[in-house]
C-alpha cells in the first residue's frame, strides 16, 4: 500500500486529542514530519523541546528581550534559532484546523500583519517540566488566550502586554504532535540544520545559542522601526500624513467603521515603515476576529487533558498564537 496513515502507537504519545489524532494520521506535514524526525537520538525530546515564534508585532513592539527574559525565568532557555517568514500559504496551513472559524475580517488583516517582516523561530528545551507534562503543552498553558477578553494576570501575553486579538506577539506549538507538524511546515523555508545539534543529537556546535538570538533579533529590529502599537496616536500620526490612509483617518469618527478602512486596505497598499505599523494597529484594534457560533476544527489543548487523559473540550475561541 502505497499511502499509510500514521498509526495510533506513534500518535497517541503525541496528543491527548482522538480528533487530532485521527485528522493527523493522514496530515500530509504530520506525515512528513515524522520522516524528518525519525533520526532522532533521544525519545523524549518531543517531551523535553519545543519552540516559540516571536512574531513581527513582537518585533515592532519591541516585546522580543521581554518575551526571552519571561520564559527564561519559567525554565524555557533557547537552544537553537533561526528566522521565518510567513506568507498567505503558510499562514492557512500552520492554522488548517483553526481557520475555519475565523472571521473575513481577521482573514483581510492577518496576511499584511504577518508578512510585515520576518519572524524569529527559537528551539526551547523546558528545564521545569514536570515528567509527565510536555514543554509544548506547559507553554501553551503559561501562555494564555490570544484574546484580552479571556487574560488572566499571570499569563505569559497579559505580563508582556498584549494588545489585540491579534497583536498577540508570540505562536507556539499546542502538543508534541504540533512540533512535529510545524518544524515540518517552517523547514521548507529553514530546514532542519538550525536545530540539528539538539534535536539530532549531531556534533555539538560552538555558538551559544543566546548570543545566536540576540543576533538574529538585532537583525530583525533594525529592519523594523519600534512602534508604540497605541490606537490613538496611530490615528493622529495618520491624519498627518497625505494620501487615503490619511484622509481616512482625518474623517475619524466619522470614517472609523472597520469596513471602511477594510475596504481601502482591499484598494491601497499599506504605506511603507511606521505607518504600516499605525494602519495595522488600527485595523486590529477594530476587527471582530471569529465568526459568531463556529467551532475551530481542533480545539487548543489543556495540560488537563495531559494530566488526566481526557480528551480536550472544544471552545469557540480560535487563536493565531
Amino acid at each position: 500500500m502505497l499511502y499509510t496513515a500514521i498509526g495510533h502507537q506513534v500518535l497517541d504519545p503525541l496528543t491527548r486529542d482522538p480528533r487530532k489524532a485521527d485528522a493527523y494520521r493522514l496530515d500530509p506535514y504530520m506525515r512528513e514530519g515524522l520522516g524528518s524526525l525519525a533520526r532522532m537520538h533521544d525519545p523524549d525530546v518531543l517531551n523535553r523541546y519545543t519552540f516559540v515564534v516571536l512574531k513581527p508585532d513582537a518585533v515592532a513592539g519591541r516585546r522580543c528581550e521581554l518575551i526571552l527574559g519571561i520564559l527564561r525565568s519559567k525554565g524555557w532557555h533557547p537552544v537553537a534559532a533561526t528566522t521565518v517568514r510567513f506568507d498567505p500559504l503558510l499562514v492557512r496551513e500552520l492554522w488548517r484546523y483553526q481557520f475555519n472559524a475565523a472571521s473575513a475580517q481577521r482573514i483581510a488583516v492577518v496576511d499584511p500583519l504577518l508578512s510585515s517582516g520576518r519572524s524569529l523561530l527559537i528551539l526551547l528545551e523546558d528545564r521545569n517540566r514536570p515528567t509527565w507534562l510536555p514543554a509544548s503543552v506547559r507553554l501553551t498553558a503559561a501562555k494564555g488566550s490570544a484574546e484580552p477578553s479571556a487574560a488572566h494576570s499571570g499569563d505569559l501575553r497579559t505580563r508582556i502586554g498584549r494588545i489585540n486579538g491579534l497583536f498577540n506577539f508570540m505562536h507556539t506549538a499546542d502538543e508534541p504532535a504540533d512540533v512535529v507538524r510545524e518544524l515540518q511546515l517552517f523547514s521548507y523555508q529553514s530546514g532542519w540544520d538550525w536545530c540539528a545539534d539538539p534535536l539530532f543529537g549531531t556534533a555539538a556546535s560552538t555558538a551559544d545559542p543566546r548570543e545566536t538570538v540576540m543576533s538574529l533579533l538585532a537583525e530583525l529590529e533594525a529592519e523594523t522601526p519600534a512602534h508604540d502599537l497605541d490606537l490613538a496616536a496611530c490615528i493622529r500620526r495618520l491624519a498627518r500624513r497625505p494620501g487615503p490612509w490619511g484622509a481616512c483617518a482625518r474623517d475619524w469618527p466619522e470614517s472609523g467603521h472597520v469596513e471602511d478602512w477594510l475596504g481601502l486596505l482591499r484598494r491601497t497598499p499599506l504605506p511603507d515603515g511606521s505607518a504600516r505599523w499605525d494602519v495595522l494597529t488600527v485595523l486590529t484594534s477594530w476587527i471582530d476576529c471569529n465568526e459568531e457560533g463556529v467551532l475551530p476544527i481542533l480545539a487548543t489543548g489543556t495540560a488537563d487533558a495531559w494530566r488526566t487523559g481526557t480528551a480536550h473540550v472544544a471552545t469557540q475561541e480560535v487563536t493565531y498564537a
